[in-house]
């Protein structure tokens, strides 16, 4: 059943010329709780609501944006959106998604989350700052310790019959720490991601803080040169990432993707599958309808090297000739939906990270890119910061810092020889830790 404010916009529309229309209604009961020097610090509460509406007509968009959802505010964004479709240059791509079947029902919201005392979310947030301490007398202080639980309800009505409501929940916590040793201090991070607070593991969470601050006390600059790498999958992801534009069809018809012209083509090594897969409650993008209503499936973006093609919402599907693939998104409450991912990911493979590191021999396990955003969005080249660990011999030997990595984007993934087995979703990029054959290193 439509929403009733959905109504009040289709008869403004019809009083203001006609047209087709698009409401979307998110409200959102967001909750933060910081620990400090052993006490709860903060508490954090919010609770909005945010309207995005667009119109169209005679092959032109508008949008526009509200956050009260009464009568007046709605007669105010058909206003605004109208004037804005009216003074619009008109393409004939413009216009809401073709139907697209029923959507799959998702796992996505977890009733505990709304049940859980606020004295257990604050001691929580309590033992992160505890427990990270309390794992290494060199972890002398920890910045942040933080519970964020937040439950979304999204309503979504346009004027082809579309009309669903999707509800879901989202906990994160996060320890951030400071190891110091003979003059030396190295930080850390801890992070979890569930449905609700009974998913999450305050112990693991702080024990992953403090060993990571530990283990980078000591380090030195590695030698100048070429070594064999293992990528932990925090840095895979961060690699990732710099690839998601040239997933997105925009960027594509633009010429400012990587990937613009090689479908079919290989891309990577064969060891290299990826994935947008809205369908996995596991990420927190996970969603049973995009931005515009269409239904969302898994698609195979490059599947054993192969590129085999891109995200599309209805607009950019319509302008690349694929139709629309259930990616479109909403950046936020004041700009427009348009294409993009959800859970982006690289298939995991079946060797341990002990495996991995082990078959490297001697190389390096760089854990961390400093700045890898930087990379060039087009041609992939990048020169960056990073941070990592020696490896000898099949083991892990002293951490290295200050040094950097070169090269390019689709030239790591051709390097790619196995993905391991410990995949990991990092909010909505999902990867496990990949071995390279090469990597270039400037050091001492």
């Amino acid at each position: 059943m439509a929403d009733s404010r959905f109504e009040t916009v289709l008869r403004c529309v019809a009083g203001r010329g006609g047209g087709d229309a698009e409401l979307c209604v998110t409200r959102t009961r967001d909750r933060r709780y910081e620990a400090r020097e052993g006490r709860l610090d903060g508490i954090a509460l919010a609770d909005t609501v945010s309207l995005g509406l667009r119109v169209f007509r005679d092959g032109r968009m508008g949008f526009s944006y509200g956050f009260r959802g009464d009568a007046p505010d709605l007669a105010r964004m058909v206003e605004e959106a109208l004037f804005c479709a009216d003074a619009s240059d008109p393409d004939s791509a413009y216009g809401l998604p073709d139907a697209a079947g029923p959507a799959t029902e998702l796992p996505l919201y977890d009733p505990s989350v709304e049940t859980v005392p606020e004295e257990e979310k604050g001691e929580f947030a309590r033992s992160l700052e505890a427990g990270a301490l309390a794992r290494d007398p060199r972890v002398k202080r920890v910045r942040t310790a933080a519970l964020r639980e937040t439950v979304f309800t999204v309503s979504l009505s346009h004027s082809r019959g579309f009309s669903a409501t999707r509800r879901e929940s989202l906990c994160s916590a996060h320890v951030e720490t400071v190891a110091e040793e003979n003059g030396d201090a190295q930080t850390g991070y801890g992070f979890g991601v569930a449905r609700s607070l009974r998913g999450l593991n305050a112990d693991a969470i702080a024990e992953e803080g403090a060993n990571r601050a530990v283990r980078m006390l000591g380090a030195v600059r590695p030698k100048t040169g070429e070594y064999k790498g293992v990528l932990e999958n925090g840095a895979a992801a961060e690699l990732l990432e710099v690839l998601i534009p040239s997933f997105l069809s925009s960027q594509v018809a633009k010429g400012k993707s990587m990937f613009a012209g090689k479908v079919g083509r290989k891309v990577a090594s064969e060891a290299v599958t990826i994935e947008d897969d809205p369908l996995d409650p596991g990420g927190s993008g996970a969603e049973p309808f995009d931005a515009e209503g269409t239904p969302t499936r898994r698609r195979e973006l490059i599947a054993g090297g192969e590129l085999r093609g891109f995200l599309a919402d209805a607009f950019w599907g319509r302008k690349i000739g694929t139709g629309s693939t259930g990616a479109c998104r909403r950046p936020g409450p004041k700009q427009p939906p348009t294409v993009g991912i959800s859970n982006l990911r690289i298939a995991p493979g079946k060797h341990s990270p002990a495996a991995l590191i082990e078959t490297a021999g001697d190389g390096i396990l760089l854990t961390e890119f400093l700045g890898i955003h930087t990379a060039d969005p087009v041609s992939g080249d990048f020169s960056v910061g990073a941070s990592g660990i020696r490896i000898a011999g099949g083991a892990l030997a002293e951490p290295l810092y200050g040094f950097a990595v070169s090269g390019n984007i689709l030239g790591l993934l051709e390097k790619v020889e196995a993905a391991g087995s410990d995949f990991r979703w990092f909010g909505n990029v999902g990867v496990p830790s990949l071995i390279v054959s090469a990597i270039s290193v400037g050091g001492d």
